[in-house]
């Protein structure tokens, strides 16, 4: 729930299409959290091995069956459809993504710009992309 106050609530998401934003960041920034409490680099694995195992137990069975959706919806008949493991665990891989993607100190300055900008803001996952993109030019 700390996460979620930072990550979800001091800026949060301008619409129900945006909820992987919220969601997927706070579950990214937890696991990287718990993996950093693992101290050794081998642990660290072990607990991203738990996590993938989740993705694969439940994620891609969900994306090979009727209950599929992107991450980021176009449209929904019932907004508790959207409480999956699409929003949580595959929006957490799209973050994880941007951070390896830009690496620890290219994310964290991203972090850093996305809540100067966006702080007591409702957001898109647009405009967290764009933090990220801004604060690596290169």
């Amino acid at each position: 729930e700390y996460f979620h106050n930072w990550t979800g609530n001091r800026v949060t998401c301008r619409d129900w299409f945006q909820l992987s934003l919220k969601e997927g960041l706070t579950v990214f920034r937890d696991q990287e959290f718990s993996q950093d409490l693992s101290g050794s680099p081998s642990a660290r694995a072990v607990k991203r091995i738990e996590d993938v195992r989740v993705l694969r137990t439940v994620q891609f069975p969900e994306d090979a069956g009727p209950m599929a959706h992107p991450v980021r919806p176009d449209s929904y008949v019932e907004i508790n459809n959207f409480y999956t493991v699409t929003i949580y665990e595959k929006g957490a891989e799209v973050v994880r993504m941007m951070h390896t993607l830009v690496g620890c100190d290219g994310f964290a300055a991203g972090m850093k710009l996305y809540f100067e900008r966006h702080d007591g803001q409702a957001v898109t996952c647009d405009d967290f992309a764009q933090a990220i993109a801004d604060a690596n030019p290169d």
